[in-house]
């Protein structure tokens, strides 16, 4: 039997969908976590700043205070171009008690949408024939042993 490449790679799209919408969920789900744990507050977009340097797109800066009177300050990992923020903007963030530097913004699930839009790729243009592209692997994995 030759060797099945081309169920090999319409499996591995679909593990690779698989992935990322894991990947997806999981942003999703910590990002819950502190909603629902964590302490809300206000900040202030103080600067905006790039994410590579010479690169756009620019991410937010903000300043927030916890509770114990401190203030620190949020370096957003995720940009945008054009910008979601302008300087002075005023945003409700949420921020771990125990660990104050863990901050996420409210409804910031960009990188939620962007593994789930990559993982549904995959998925589409794999969906359809994983299940007969599994049978045809198993059967050349298990073709010499005398199983089939």
């Amino acid at each position: 039997m030759k060797f099945p490449a081309g169920e090999l790679f319409i499996v591995g799209f679909f593990l690779i969908g698989v992935g990322f919408l894991s990947v997806a969920y999981y942003i999703y789900q910590s990002h819950q976590q502190l909603v629902k744990n964590g302490i809300a507050t206000k900040g202030v977009v103080i600067s905006m700043h790039r994410i590579k340097p010479r690169e756009y797109p620019v991410a937010p800066s903000i300043r927030y205070r916890v509770l114990d009177g401190r203030e620190l300050v949020f370096h957003s990992s995720v940009g945008q171009n054009p910008p979601a923020y302008q300087i002075g903007d005023e945003v409700t963030l949420y921020y771990d008690p125990l660990h104050a530097e863990k901050v996420e913004l409210d409804g910031d699930y960009l990188m939620v949408y962007v593994m789930a839009g990559i993982g549904a790729v995959f998925l589409l243009l794999s969906v359809w024939n994983v299940a007969e592209s599994t049978v045809i692997i198993w059967k050349w994995l298990f073709a010499d042993k005398g199983m089939y």
